[in-house]
Parts: structure tokens; sequence; C-alpha cells
């Protein structure tokens, strides 16, 4: 349909009818629209892309983003950070812009999942306030299903500190559970700590999972897609999956009470491992049957600056500092 109209508008020098008109804003909006899905394994980067602290990359500035070759090979999702809670449900213009460009050089293949993650934990330290009471989490969860038409698949809930005390877990169960009403594939995805000490992301690990008495496996209750593993020091990470993996078989009043099946966990990694760590986790994610690797963290290219954005520190931790072919063939070992 999208060649149809591009052949009319090539061969004739004559805009479209209006009718013309109307099915093809139809079919842009359809194109942008279409969800990408999880891989079977996951190489998910956390890419940097707005930070209220950092000048010129705030949640409100307005920059082209772009993927460098490495990313493009090496990475078969995309989490975008950081939406700020406070602004919800505001996306920043420049990961808006990484959603519209996709298809096309230095941006997102289509079939990469681009994930909005909110939160993190500079923006952490004071409760969300949308997460206050179960009425307004439904509110916001209609807000943010709309996320899906500006091409985004899905959201992260990096809540941490002091964010996910409380009332925090059983209202973000009733933001997911919204959510997931009114768009089904939205993708959603869990960080926690390596051992379990925010309660809103227990609530949430500890209800996206139930016990299936006939077959004796846990299987999802659909609020949440991974948990992901925030342990970003070379294979560290892999020691913790047992306390999700294995939550039932740890002490009595362990905070983790089900088992996530392993397909389910995802292993962190720092984007300053080296290229033998970056292979070694690939493989031990094949070994272990886990749902594959995900980085912090991964700086981009301003392309309307034409200079790199901004990173954290020295850069040490960035991917993009070292730009590893590894992560490419890290993805080809997984798929194997």
């Amino acid at each position: 349909l999208k060649l149809q109209f591009l052949y009319l508008i090539a061969s004739t020098h004559t805009p479209p009818p209006p009718k013309m008109k109307s099915l093809m804003m139809m079919a842009q909006l359809f194109a942008l629209s279409a969800a990408a899905t999880l891989p079977k394994r996951m190489s998910g980067f956390y890419c940097l892309v707005a930070d209220d602290t950092v000048a010129n990359y705030t949640s409100t500035d307005n920059w082209q983003p772009n993927l460098y070759d490495y990313q493009q090979e090496g990475a078969n999702t995309v989490f975008l950070t950081f939406v700020n809670p406070k602004l919800m449900p505001a996306v920043p213009p420049a990961m808006q812009n990484l959603a519209k460009c996709r298809g096309e050089t230095g941006c997102p293949k289509k079939d990469v999942p681009l994930i909005v993650a909110v939160g993190g934990q500079a923006y952490s330290t004071h409760a969300w306030e949308f997460l206050a009471t179960q009425q307004s989490a439904e509110a916001m969860a209609v807000e943010v299903a709309k996320w899906a038409d500006m091409g985004f698949d899905g959201i992260d809930l990096d809540i941490e500190g002091g964010a996910g005390a409380g009332k925090a877990g059983p209202n973000m169960e009733a933001f997911v559970k919204k959510l997931r009403s009114l768009k089904p594939d939205f993708i959603i995805t869990q960080p926690v700590y390596g051992y379990p000490q925010v309660a809103a992301e227990s609530w949430m690990v500890n209800n996206g999972w139930a016990l299936d008495n006939k077959t004796g496996e846990w299987k999802s209750t659909g609020q949440i897609d991974t948990v992901g593993i925030m342990v970003y020091s070379g294979l560290n990470s892999l020691d913790w999956v047992k306390n999700y993996a294995h939550g039932t078989k740890q002490w009595q009043g362990f905070p983790i009470h089900v088992d996530v099946p392993t397909n389910k966990v995802i292993a962190g990694m720092g984007g300053d491992a080296g290229d033998k760590t970056i292979t070694d986790m690939a493989k031990a994610v094949v070994a272990k049957d886990l749902g594959g690797l995900m980085v912090w963290s991964a700086s981009l290219f301003d392309k309307t600056n034409n200079r790199a954005a901004f990173h954290y520190g020295n850069g040490f931790a960035d991917a993009s500092s070292h730009k590893s072919a590894a992560w490419a063939q890290a993805v080809k070992i997984m798929n194997q």
C-alpha cells in the first residue's frame, strides 16, 4: 500500500486527492505504531538521551540522537534513558525524534524494540507522583498507552530508592494492569537490584508470576515481560540470578516469593566490559537459558550538533568509549 502511494506521488506532479491523503496518513500512522517485539535473547543497551542535570540534554531539549554502528549491530533492544516521572506523560523530544526516524541511517532498525526507561536512581529519591493512588496510576496508564502511537514499543520501570517504598508497588501494579488492558502488546520490563531491596520492584516480580498447581510451573500473569538484574561489573550479575529464578528456594522471609523462568531474567553488564567478558556473558546466557543481557550505559551521537552526546563520569563505563565489535558477536552467539 505504501509503495503504491509513493509511486503515485513520484509519477505525478499534482497533490493526491483528499481521500488518498487520508489513506496515506492512516498508513503512516500504522507504520509508526506497529510494535516490535522482544527478541528471544536480548542484547539491550541503556542509551543516554535525557538528564535534567545535564545542560543541552534535559527533558525538553530538542536534538536528533543517532546510534553508532556498533550499536546498530550489537543491540537488538534499545532502552532510552530517562523519562522524569514528574514530567510524565511527556516524553523528551529527542526520544521522539529517534522513534520517528526508525529504519533510517543512524536510527534503530524497525524490528528493534524501542523502550522508554522511566526513573532511574536520580529520579527515584522521592515518590513518583503518579503512583500516589490507584486512581492516579490508572489515569497515567491511559496517557502512557499513547506512547505506542509515537513509535515506542514499551516501558522500563526503573523505580529505585525512596520512590519504591510504601504503596508504590500496589499502585505500580494497578498502572501496569491498566496499561496492559489498553495495549496488550506493549513491552513492560522490570529492572531490579541483585539483592531484592526495593519494595516496589519485589512487588512487581512477586505478582508477575504464579504457580500452576497442575503442572508445577511458574507462569506469567501477563504483567511484566522481563526482570533485569542491575549489576554491571564483569559477569557478577550471573551470581544474582538465583535470587529471582529460585526465589522460593532462598531462606525464609526472603523478599522474592516466586521462581521467575530463567528465560525471563536478563543479566546486567557494564559498558566497560572487555571483549572476552562480553563473549563469555553471551555464552553464559545460552548455557543458563537466560533471556539475554543488558548494558549500562551507552552514549549516543548528537547529529544536530555533530558531536558525541553526553556520558557520565569520564566515560569509562560507556560502551561508546570502546565501540567494540564484540557486542555484535554476542548477538550472533545468543542467536545460535
